[in-house]
């Protein structure tokens, strides 16, 4: 069976300065097919003090435009994560444990097709301007990564990986009382600062032009032959970067393949910010998940 599957950073959840919510641009988003079966939602801004209502109100906007009967599953937090699915394709067995660090942001799913097969996800909203605290949170979700348990983490990293096929800014034009945020300062010059990605799928090796030292976890960009090279920032605006990844771990791809082709990051068809549906961009992807009978001779390199 084939699993469509998407992630967004909706900007504040579409809460606006006046207290009210916009969900036109979340629907505008997912007019484009694939039309997920799993959704993976970041900056669900105040989500949860309003009584999970923007929740029902961005599902019922998104069954509108896709025709998909959408439910979900709200993280905690202000800028919270969500997961939002279809219940013909999954079920949901288990929410996320707040009280436990690494059961934190983690939704637990079996394929309505075939129940034995388990899916992990973790969808992530990493701090924007702690670098030190983006590098702990890896630390902690690197566990997952030779998990016997098909796992995803995704979300908006706020920060890039390295690798000859990423987007690279130049930093000397991004303002100096943020420039830390994302980069660091070394040998006399700035660079992204790539180590909690690169804690998950490994640095890039110049030599190999392979990663080394990664916890487990791969970048699905990478595994699709026909993803762009560079890959097109993640995010709108004149300094884009690469920041929202779909992670998959060993035991993820031991039982499932990327199809060649779909994955894809949504750039708006123009340069007007009132336009875009939020200052993310949409990237969706389709794994194709072998039958049970396959799952220990699919081997992933």
């Amino acid at each position: 069976m084939e699993l469509d599957l998407s992630l967004f950073n909706f900007e504040a959840g579409g809460l606006q300065p006046d207290g009210t919510y916009n969900f036109a641009p979340l629907a505008r988003a997912f007019l484009d097919r694939p039309h997920p079966d799993l959704l993976m939602l970041c900056e669900a801004k105040l989500w949860n003090a309003r009584g999970r209502r923007p929740l029902h109100t961005a599902m019922a906007h998104l069954a509108d435009v896709t025709g998909r009967p959408y439910v979900g599953e709200l993280h905690t937090g202000a800028l919270a994560t969500a997961v939002i699915y279809d219940p013909r394709v999954l079920r949901l067995d288990a929410a996320e444990e707040s009280e436990f660090p690494d059961k934190r942001n983690l939704a637990r799913f079996s394929l309505r097709a075939d129940p034995t097969y388990r899916l992990h996800v973790y969808v992530e909203h990493w701090p924007y301007a702690d670098p030190e605290q983006r590098l702990a949170r890896a630390r902690l979700l690197a566990t997952s990564g030779t998990s016997p348990t098909p796992t995803l983490i995704a979300g908006d990293l706020n920060s890039t990986s390295s690798g000859p096929h990423l987007p690279t800014p130049d930093w000397t034009r991004i303002p100096f009382s943020t420039r830390d945020h994302k980069a660091r300062h070394h040998n006399g010059t700035w660079h992204a600062d790539t180590r909690a990605v690169d804690r998950l799928i490994g640095a890039w090796d110049t030599t190999t032009n392979h990663r080394v030292n990664g916890a487990g976890f791969h970048h699905l960009a990478e595994l699709d032959p026909h993803t762009p090279t560079p890959l097109p920032p993640t995010t709108n605006g004149p300094h884009g970067l690469h920041i929202d990844y779909i992670l998959a771990n060993h035991a993820l791809l031991n039982t499932a393949t990327v199809v060649p082709g779909t994955y894809q990051i949504h750039i708006p068809p123009d340069n007007n910010p009132t336009t875009w549906p939020s200052d993310h961009r949409r990237i969706s992807c389709t794994l194709r998940i072998h039958p049970t009978s396959q799952h220990n001779t699919q081997k992933h390199a």
